[in-house]
């Protein structure tokens, strides 16, 4: 391997772990200050880490099913009170 490869594999690493760290504070700080409120059924809810990462993201929300009404939605999240 050269050295420029080694060079750009050692920035994708550095990215790619900024990105992973980037990712859990802004899931951290979702759990510990927001919610999702369903627009059809109002339930709220906090959904499981898996199902915030494979969910669609969209603008500022994520399109998610409701597991009270089992509606899906695009929600932005709501803060906590």
């Amino acid at each position: 391997m050269g050295k420029t490869q080694e060079i750009i594999l050692i920035i994708a690493i550095i990215v790619l772990i900024l990105a992973i760290l980037l990712a859990a504070f802004r899931y951290r700080y979702f759990y510990k200050h927001e919610h999702f409120e369903c627009p059809k059924c109002g339930y709220s809810w906090k959904p499981s880490i898996l199902k915030m990462i494979f969910s669609e993201n969209a603008v500022d929300g994520k399109v998610i099913k409701c597991p009270k009404c089992g509606d899906r939605e695009y929600i932005e999240p709501a803060k906590d009170k």
